[in-house]
């Protein structure tokens, strides 16, 4: 089974270190718009998102990771894949801590370091990034990236679409709303509303209708 990653920047990167490190193969990168020149990332290749490649990558024997950062255009691009009729896998890095009765998406990556406590419940397509910390039974929605260094305790939600930039922190019993962008070194002491923008300690909703990029 061949494993292709849609993106190539520095999150595909560290994605691919985590499939290496798994003892699995990626075939290549595909992008949109790849950087000129560059062919290759480490002995794989880089292509072009063009009608031919994809004609090319057979459905039944292709697994996909979308290596991409930002919620929004990492859905846009799994709704690509999927109405082409691609699967996806999922990449998570040895040296995770993985509870038991922990359950996670298609398409979800876990990062080196991070701690995903037990019962807690990881959707599709969600990263959950370096040295984060996710407590006992917490719901992590589809399409959330919880960044580097983020701390969530116990029984938190994160709906679907949320972002916890870099070392956020949420106490335990709080929900963040859909697509819900907190901005680095949150701190989260309440639930907070969906398509927010928050940030501080304590985090405090600056602008309601945000739309991610």
């Amino acid at each position: 089974m061949d494993i292709y990653l849609y993106g190539c920047g520095g999150h595909a990167k560290v994605i691919l270190d985590i499939l290496y490190k798994q003892g699995r193969k990626v075939a290549a990168f595909i992008d949109d718009n790849p950087p000129l020149g560059v062919n290759y990332i480490h002995g794989v290749p880089v292509k072009k998102a063009s009608p031919q490649t994809m004609s090319e990558i057979e459905h039944d024997y292709s697994r996909w990771i979308v290596a991409i950062g930002s919620n929004t255009i990492r859905r846009r691009i799994v709704e690509k894949l999927e109405s082409c009729g691609y699967s996806f896998t999922t990449a998570i890095h040895p040296s995770a801590e993985i509870g038991s009765g922990v359950d996670i998406g298609e398409g979800t990556v876990i990062m080196a370091n991070s701690v995903v406590n037990i019962d807690t419940k990881i959707g599709n397509h969600a990263v959950i990034n370096t040295g984060s910390t996710i407590d006992h039974d917490c719901k992590i929605g589809d399409f959330c990236h919880v960044a580097p260094g983020c701390h969530l305790c116990g029984q938190v939600e994160l709906s679907e679409g949320v972002f916890l930039g870099v070392g956020s922190q949420v106490i335990p019993g709080v929900r963040v709303g859909e697509h819900t962008f907190c901005g680095a070194g949150s701190v989260v002491v309440k639930s907070l509303p969906s398509s927010s923008l928050v940030y501080g300690c304590p985090a405090k909703v600056v602008r309601t209708n945000y739309i991610q990029t």
